[in-house]
């Protein structure tokens, strides 16, 4: 597994970057649960984006895997 494809993601960058906007904006609120929430809401975002790049290869497979079924099934309507 290559660290590359996570760090040059644009969906992982603007997640990342996204730690500078969500500190701005915590710095001027109360230390209280909601503070927690908008960064647990950030640390969502950054999993989901990093998941979604783990996925993408089994993605790939699967859509080569099924246009192979469909080009059998096509080729097995043909012969009958």
């Amino acid at each position: 597994m290559s660290i590359g494809k996570y760090v040059t993601n644009p969906g992982v960058i603007g997640a990342a970057a996204g730690a500078l906007s969500t500190a701005r904006r915590t710095q001027s609120m109360r230390r209280d649960w909601r503070r927690l929430l908008v960064w647990g809401v950030w640390l969502a975002g950054l999993a989901l984006a990093i998941a979604t790049v783990a996925m993408q290869e089994q993605d790939t497979e699967y859509e080569v895997e099924h246009e192979a079924a469909k080009q059998a099934e096509k080729r097995r309507k043909k012969q009958r």
